[in-house]
């Protein structure tokens, strides 16, 4: 495909995100079914947010951290009764399984199963996504961040129920739908017919840069802290102890972040891991995350996230790599 006709379709699916809604396949993402008696009691332990105030159709994002607070994996747990289901970044999951098992108790009554093949993930998002996906699951346009709908989506199936969790959104709305392989395939159909486009992975890359949300691989690493990354919501200043929580909590009670999640734009493109500096030349941050967003003038925008010291996190400051 030439640089024009790659050109022409992140254009496309940029223009249809921001005045319709897009989808995406998420399938790389990890998700982990825990069952037994303490299944939201041992990731509440060992996590930053707390799990333990989830009602059935309610979720939340939570992070495990190292002893010093950095960052291994942020999750999203979702509380459906009988089970949690564990949605876990791409390439964590038996990383994230471990550390779980590693630290049952004698007492503790947990169980985890990987079941990343025998369900599929997609995410649906823009500025029609909620109105759209409202078709299948009422009560869609108001479900708050990572509550979740289920229903069947086959009248010959039931008991096939299909999850719709609102999450942060890309252009708009967002909304992940996990559900058996088939069940999702038939779904794409019907959202083709609704005129829903499916983005690539560079587009989908551009989106989320744009968002300003931070990604396994790039700024889910062991480098950062969750407050560094803007991750607020996904920890709890009045649970009890959890791993890493000391270090987090003398950080949010000074009030003082040494590093910030900021987006930048960049006159030619940079590679993720470049060294920013000031004008004078002072290493100031690390660029995380690249894209290039393209216009209908054929004007390449380089776009990208990086932590940098906070004193440089306001903006219109100059930066170089």
């Amino acid at each position: 495909m030439s640089n024009a006709a790659i050109n022409n379709a992140l254009i496309e699916i940029s223009h249809t995100a921001h005045t319709h809604a897009i989808w995406a396949d998420l399938s790389n993402k990890g998700r982990v079914i825990c069952t037994d008696r303490d299944r939201l009691d041992l990731i509440h332990r060992l996590s930053t947010n707390d799990t333990l105030k989830l009602e059935v159709g309610e979720g939340c994002a939570t992070v495990f951290t190292t002893a010093i607070g950095r960052i291994v994996d942020c999750v999203v747990v979702l509380n459906r009764g009988e089970q949690a289901l564990m949605i876990t970044s791409q390439g964590t999951t038996d990383k994230i399984r471990g550390w779980l098992q590693r630290n049952v108790f004698f007492n503790d009554r947990f169980q985890s199963k990987d079941v990343s093949q025998e369900l599929g993930h997609i995410g649906i998002f823009g500025v029609y996504s909620a109105a759209l996906v409202g078709q299948w699951w009422s009560g869609a346009e108001t479900l708050p961040m990572y509550h979740f709908l289920e229903t069947s989506l086959d009248e010959s199936k039931p008991d096939d129920k299909t999850l719709l969790i609102r999450v942060p959104g890309l252009a708009g709305d967002g909304y992940w739908v996990i559900g058996t392989a088939g069940t999702l395939e038939n779904f794409k159909l019907q959202l083709a017919e609704h005129h829903v486009m499916q983005a690539s992975g560079e587009a989908m890359e551009a989106l989320r840069i744009e968002a300003g949300l931070p990604e396994a691989g790039h700024e889910l690493t062991e480098d950062y802290i969750p407050l560094e990354l803007g991750l607020w919501d996904a920890v709890s200043f009045h649970k009890g102890c959890y791993i890493g929580q000391e270090i987090i909590a003398r950080m949010e009670s000074r009030g003082k972040l040494a590093k910030m999640l900021v987006r930048v734009e960049m006159e030619a493109s940079l590679p993720a891991g470049a060294t920013l500096t000031d004008t004078e030349g002072k290493s100031i941050g690390t660029l995380t995350s690249v894209a290039s967003m393209p216009s209908l003038n054929y004007q390449t925008k380089h776009v990208g996230l990086a932590v940098v010291k906070t004193a440089y996190a306001g903006p219109a400051i100059t930066l170089t790599g």
